[in-house]
């Protein structure tokens, strides 16, 4: 199955990125993420995450650093509630 995303872009990566936080010194939580990887037929690319049973979402995102993962990764880093 294809998905199409908007301004025709077909999602061609799909990634299970799993992110250990440290909110408390000896305690790790390990939260997953599914992200999503497109590019359009101008050489456009866009990612977007979720984390199933979280209630986050990172929406559809124009991105601009060579390593997309990396740069998905670090936006759901900063979605994830820091907890002090």
């Amino acid at each position: 199955m294809e998905r199409v995303v908007e301004n025709n872009a077909r999602v061609n990566k799909y990634y299970l990125a799993e992110i250990d936080i440290n909110p408390k010194k000896h305690q790790t939580e390990r939260w997953s993420w599914d992200i999503y990887i497109s590019t359009t037929e101008d050489d456009q690319h866009y990612g977007k995450a979720h984390a199933p049973g979280r209630g986050l979402e990172v929406p559809w995102t124009q991105l601009e650093k060579p390593d997309f993962l990396a740069e998905m990764i670090d936006l759901c880093e900063q979605k994830i509630p820091c907890v002090l």
